[in-house]
């Protein structure tokens, strides 16, 4: 067996509530708790769920932004918090982040290739002209002009954009690609464009990639397995094809039931399941039992008492509801 590209295991991050005059922790926000997977080379990972449910701050902390609470992250086996410093530098350099907000992860007094080019000279590459080419060469591979790298990202459409922010991902090289929504701000049809085209980079690159997205809908086509993040929790977890053609838990139902260009799987059985009113539990506040008990018809008693533990479907696939 392989070692897998990236391993999570029991990956905690708490934030502590402080407040009064001595800034007392009174409370403790439970935002990722206790979440482990693991990617293989090549393999395309999903984690979908909705705003507040912790994504983005799991990649955070995966990319070394943010040092976890609890839990171990491995690359290629080996821990972070056991690696020594030129193992640490040369990690981050495989591992790339791709942020929501193009416009925003952007300098605005910077050039396309003075933000492309940022990165290599971080990691030493002094030669100019070298650096030029790279960029050049990176740019084209996702479809820009390179003349493109002569300009600001105010003169950029949102999609031109959205692929100079992938395009600095990839003058590393990277191994592994973190993409933090990165189509949520684009229209439907520049969705479709980048969806596309980050799929034709993974056959070619090989690359592994973890795509946070809140639409089951998106990751369809991308993903060769999916995750269900609600709360700071991993509640259902599969092969894609599982997740649309035999999801099991209610969260997980809700989720394809609202999303409209899903038509196959469960929404074929006349299943409609609707949410009770309520909103995503308080992260510093958690209710007892079942993360999902106030808005899931079909809680009971014991959800709201008891932790469900995963329970295996199938191969691969678990899931974490009494009501399997």
């Amino acid at each position: 067996m392989s070692v897998p590209i990236l391993e999570v295991k029991d990956l905690k991050k708490h934030y502590p509530i402080r407040r009064g005059l001595f800034n007392k922790q009174v409370a403790t926000k439970y935002v990722v708790d206790g979440i482990s997977f693991k990617i293989e080379n090549g393999q395309t990972v999903a984690l979908v769920g909705e705003s507040g449910c912790g994504k983005s701050v799991l990649l955070r902390t995966i990319i070394g932004l943010e040092d976890p609470t609890e839990g171990y992250i491995y690359f290629k086996g080996q821990r972070y918090d056991q690696m020594k410093k030129n193992d640490v530098k040369e990690m981050r350099r495989k591992i790339q982040l791709i942020f929501q907000d193009s416009l925003s992860s952007l300098h605005p007094r910077f050039t396309i290739k003075m933000s492309m080019e940022e990165p290599l000279i971080l990691y030493g590459m002094k030669d100019a002209k070298k650096r030029d080419e790279i960029i050049v060469n990176t740019l084209n591979q996702v479809g820009l002009d390179p003349e493109f790298r002569f300009r600001y990202p105010e003169q950029l459409s949102g999609g031109q954009r959205q692929r100079v922010i992938i395009a600095r991902a990839l003058v590393e090289r990277p191994e592994l690609i973190l993409a933090d929504e990165p189509i949520s701000a684009l229209d439907v049809s520049l969705q479709a464009q980048v969806l596309n085209f980050l799929m034709d980079l993974k056959e070619k690159y090989s690359l592994s990639m973890l795509f946070v997205a809140h639409d089951l809908a998106v990751v369809r086509q991308i993903a060769d397995h999916i995750m269900i993040m609600y709360a700071g929790k991993i509640l259902e977890s599969a092969p894609s094809i599982e997740i649309y053609n035999n999801a099991k838990h209610p969260y997980t139902k809700v989720l394809l039931e609202s999303a409209p260009s899903i038509t196959k799987g469960i929404r074929d059985e006349g299943f409609n399941l609707n949410l009770k009113i309520g909103d995503t539990p308080d992260p510093a506040s958690p209710p007892p039992g079942c993360l999902f008990n106030t808005r899931c018809i079909l809680a009971d008693e014991k959800c709201m008492t008891v932790i469900p533990e995963p329970v295996e479907i199938s191969p691969n696939h678990f899931a974490c509801c009494h009501k399997i």
